[in-house]
């Protein structure tokens, strides 16, 4: 018994329960298996004569359930098989107005049947240390209560019931999506409380609101709930609003009780009022944090993205139930919450990417297909951003909107041409920074970029912008002159550079040689003799002197003569002549 509320609605709604006869053949099978049950426990009673006083359901003991939890299962089981009854004969009385008094009242003591049964599950399980299980087993009571008090038109105990559901489903919906790894299983089990939610308790909610005096019809069900659900009016399912004020106390507490509230927000030049507390409240938190500067990891990024698509999907589904809204004001509202929520939801996308460039950008493995891709994903965001409601009526957001466009498509051309350039293909460069700067140039010939004071999270700015421009034409002015190069290059020496070939030089820089004025230039003797006095060649004076021994002795005193006369003067060049 470790899903309760799968075990007996989860059931149910898989079967797709439509007619009288669904619910008849759903109950039979049910009856089956608690049969099965009461054999395996020794809870039959064949002498059915005194029935009531010889019964052992009943007789059922926390002890019995610690020794054995199957006890539980047939108690639950049981509350789920009268359950199916009062549904048979609810969905009969739709179709057919025979016997209506009858069957009603029969339908009302099915449900009561099924409340002692579930009263008599939430005793034994007092010490049940699963506080999920437990919460579960309360919700499903209060769903029974519920339903009895919709009958018998108690509004006052309907909403009580259905706000400790409501609050109920809300906190294990929540702890199933805080955890990490999901199985099959699992993805089912949210898809049961969302249906829960969505199906049952809200339209319920509703319903009770509208017929209570003393509540305005309101969309924001949760806080609603979370108001009636400390109500006294059923003592016996205070228990469960106390567990999950201990575990979590959000969600049975008031937001507005615990924080002031900011009701309305301000985009562009309008400003919209929130009817809904808990968007107000999430709202508040993410234009309150203002530490996404100091941000250092795309995970907290993601984070504030979660923040987003949470209040967006909340806001969603509060205009789903609200669509035929005849306030004309409330309608216009929403529609301005809705683009404000889009507008921030995808600057924040668009910041979470940039960041991831930058490490990109700095890091030793860069690949300029990721970079691109990211550009190209930052471009898309861009544009969506262009298509929200009420931009194109923005002309100078629209404008500024449309150069953030061109600012990023150019950083992406930029990551294009260096692509190519790395791999020799000079021209295809040349060309994409030929057009990047014509675009560019055509964007700061109509005056600044932006026309709007700043962006959501300071994306890119107009001195940016501007430095953008710089760094384009410089990379326009290399990209020609590599261009130039490699054309002239192949021109004149093949596939060769000058390095390459120093006997062959470009066509082009013939100009710079005059060969009518080159004059040969004569020798200077005492350019040798300056280095020849100071530099001494062992190998040859030995070779000289092998070669003739007879002359040298008779040349020794002239060679000294001549070696005076030329060491006269400032290193002798200055004593000659």
């Amino acid at each position: 018994m470790d899903n309760p509320l799968e075990i007996t609605l989860g059931a149910r709604m898989s079967a797709y329960l439509v007619s009288p006869e669904d619910y008849r053949k759903q109950r039979k099978r049910l009856n089956k298996r608690l049969n099965k049950l009461r054999h395996e426990l020794n809870l039959i009673t064949k002498d059915t004569k005194n029935y009531k006083s010889k019964e052992k359901i009943s007789s059922i003991t926390q002890q019995d359930y610690q020794n054995n939890d199957k006890y539980g299962l047939l108690l639950l089981l049981t509350a789920e098989r009268d359950i199916l009854y009062a549904l048979e004969i609810k969905t009969q009385l739709e179709i057919t107005n025979e016997k209506v008094s009858s069957y009603k009242n029969l339908m009302i003591s099915k449900i009561k049947k099924s409340l002692l049964h579930c009263k008599k599950l939430l005793e034994i399980t007092a010490n049940e240390d699963n506080d999920i299980k437990v919460i579960e087993l309360y919700t499903y009571t209060s769903l029974i209560q519920g339903l009895l008090s919709l009958t018998k038109k108690q509004w006052p105990l309907a909403l009580n019931s259905f706000s400790i559901a409501k609050c109920s489903l809300d906190f294990i919906l929540s702890k199933k999506q805080q955890q990490e790894e999901q199985e099959e299983n699992e993805e089912q089990y949210e898809t049961l409380i969302r249906e829960l939610i969505e199906s049952l308790v809200d339209p319920s909610l509703n319903l009770s609101i509208n017929q209570s005096d003393d509540i305005q019809p309101t969309s924001d069900l949760k806080t609603i709930s979370r108001i009636h659900c400390h109500d006294d009016f059923l003592p016996y399912l205070t228990n469960v609003v106390r567990k999950i004020e201990d575990l979590d106390s959000s969600f049975v507490s008031q937001i507005s009780s615990s924080v002031e509230l900011e009701k309305t927000i301000q985009w562009r030049d309008h400003e919209a009022t929130i009817y809904n507390d808990e968007i107000a409240f999430k709202i508040m938190k993410l234009n309150n944090s203002d530490q996404w500067e100091n941000f250092d990891d795309i995970n907290e990024f993601d984070s504030l993205i979660t923040g987003w698509n949470e209040v967006l999907d909340l806001h969603t589904n509060d205009q789903s139930k609200n669509q035929d809204d005849d306030d004309l004001e409330k309608v216009q509202d929403r529609a301005i919450l809705l683009t404000f929520i889009n507008y921030n939801l995808l600057f924040t996308r668009l910041k979470r990417d940039l960041v991831l460039i930058d490490q990109l950008t700095s890091s030793t493995n860069n690949s300029n297909k990721d970079t691109y891709r990211l550009y190209t994903g930052i471009v898309t965001i861009c544009q969506n951003l262009q298509e929200l409601p009420g931009v194109y009526n923005d002309d100078d957001l629209y404008e500024s909107l449309q150069n953030l466009e061109a600012f990023f498509v150019g950083k992406k051309h930029i990551i294009l041409a260096e692509t190519y350039q790395q791999i020799n293909k000079f021209n295809e460069a040349l060309k994409i920074y030929d057009n990047s700067d014509k675009t560019i140039s055509q964007i700061f010939a109509k005056g600044q970029p932006y026309k709007i004071n700043e962006f959501p999270y300071k994306v890119t700015s107009n001195e940016e912008f501007l430095t953008f421009k710089q760094e384009l034409n410089k990379k326009l002015l290399q990209s020609h002159i590599s261009s130039q190069f490699l054309h002239d290059s192949q021109t004149s020496t093949g596939q060769q550079y000058v390095v390459e070939n120093v006997n062959k030089y470009p066509s082009s820089l013939s100009d710079i040689f005059n060969t009518s004025k080159i004059l040969p230039v004569l020798s200077k003797p005492v350019l040798f003799d300056v280095g020849y006095n100071y530099i001494s060649y062992p190998s040859i004076g030995s070779s000289a002197s092998s070669s003739s021994p007879a002359v040298s002795a008779t040349t020794d005193s002239s060679a000294a003569d001549q070696e005076a006369s030329k060491r006269g003067g400032f290193f002798g060049i200055f004593g000659r002549g």
